[in-house]
């Protein structure tokens, strides 16, 4: 479980999340369609789009159904590296 950032506001349903600051190259900025959880491990929704600065860029999350976007603003946020299919495909890979 890597920190995404701190969600800051909601656009249209969407959650905008201001990200930590990025040290090092472009690989610790996460991918599209990763799953963003909260402290609690309890899935958010999906990154949807990332934009600004390289170093310090916004992050825009789609929440799940269900989960209410709002009650979001002003907690820490992060990437969940376990689930998904990249972690499946690395697992095959080594």
């Amino acid at each position: 479980m890597k920190r995404l950032g701190t969600a800051e506001h909601v656009v249209q349903n969407k959650l905008i999340v201001r990200s930590e600051q990025i040290v090092g190259s472009a690989t610790n900025i996460p991918r599209v369609n990763s799953w963003v959880v909260d402290q609690k491990r309890n899935k958010v929704g999906k990154v949807f789009d990332i934009f600004g600065p390289v170093d310090h860029p916004y992050i825009i999350v789609r929440p799940n159904r269900g989960v209410d976007a709002t009650d979001m603003v002003g907690k820490k946020l992060y990437v969940d590296e376990a689930s998904g299919r990249d972690s499946q495909w690395k697992r095959l890979r080594s």
